[in-house]
């Protein structure tokens, strides 16, 4: 079998959560195709995968991280040969590169900044994610029967997490006073548009009633007001978790307290932000100088 045929039928297998492949999955087994379509996907070969990886590293001029977007993807398809088509016996293996972490976080002015140059729908879904640390599709989706009766709390069941695990989530008072404010702006939006009474379900809508789109989040709405409030141009709405998650342990919050407010499912996940708390251990550990020379 053709490696074209192998990878386009993976291309239409739905992901766990019933969705199409994401447009980076697209892009990258498109690629994919084009550089192997028409051979037999028995023929790839470890010297293959090495020629593919030392043209996108040093003749493309590419990252690690996204090289080894191909090579995941490369090796899904060729696992999906083995194991569901079984027109394979073996496979390659294929290890990924070592990539930088991602060490991007906002410090608070630097999100005051920004907030300026955002419209008034974006900014309050950016102070939401950092008061509560969810990833942009929970905060762009987030409907009303969500949030408990008595607004403390808000629930994403298994289905709508990344790592698949049914999530509470405490709601602090920035958070809360969102909520309010986005309550105002419905009851507003309803007066100026009646038919729309009762169709609204998500907390942060548009004129129209309904949220972004997953791609309208950070357009070039967003990369403008990135750009104009002089923040690093590789800024997305994601850095915001990420300055959530050290915020929290710059503040002193354990550990284990951010994996349950947070809904990271592994201390693993932590680990990448516990370097940008330097500052606050040094600052720490200074507190008992001089001790011994009293």
């Amino acid at each position: 079998m053709k490696f074209r045929d192998v990878a386009e039928r993976y291309l239409k297998l739905k992901t766990k959560r019933g969705n199409d492949k994401s447009t980076s999955a697209q892009a990258a087994i498109r690629k994919l195709i084009d550089r192997w379509g028409n051979r037999s996907v028995a023929s790839i070969r470890r010297v293959d995968i090495n020629d593919l990886q030392e043209e996108l590293l040093y003749e493309k001029g590419l990252t690690n991280a996204a090289v080894n977007t191909y090579l995941k993807y490369l090796r899904l398809i060729l696992n999906y040969a083995r194991d569901q088509l079984e027109i394979l016996e073996t496979v390659p293996t294929i290890k990924t590169l070592p990539e930088e972490m991602k060490e991007l976080y906002l410090e608070p002015d630097q999100v005051r900044s920004l907030i300026r140059w955002l419209d008034p729908l974006r900014a309050d879904m950016v102070e939401f994610a950092l008061a509560c640390g969810q990833r942009r599709n929970n905060v762009r989706t987030l409907r009303w029967s969500q949030i408990s009766k008595c607004g403390e709390l808000m629930t994403f069941a298994s289905s709508e997490t990344k790592n698949g695990d049914r999530l509470v989530v405490p709601l602090n008072d920035d958070a809360k006073a969102i909520l309010k404010k986005r309550d105002r702006y419905q009851e507003e939006l309803i007066k100026r548009r009646p038919f729309l009474r009762g169709k609204i379900d998500c907390v942060f809508v548009q004129e129209n009633g309904k949220p972004f789109s997953k791609d309208a989040v950070g357009n070039k709405t967003w990369r403008k007001a990135v750009d104009l409030a002089g923040l690093p141009a590789g800024t997305t709405f994601h850095t915001l978790r990420h300055s959530f998650a050290t915020w929290h342990l710059q503040a002193g919050t354990d550990a284990r307290e951010l994996m349950d407010i947070g809904g990271w499912k592994s201390m693993n996940s932590l680990l990448r932000y516990t370097h940008m708390n330097n500052a606050h251990k040094k600052q720490a550990a200074n507190r008992i100088v001089g001790m011994l020379r009293g």
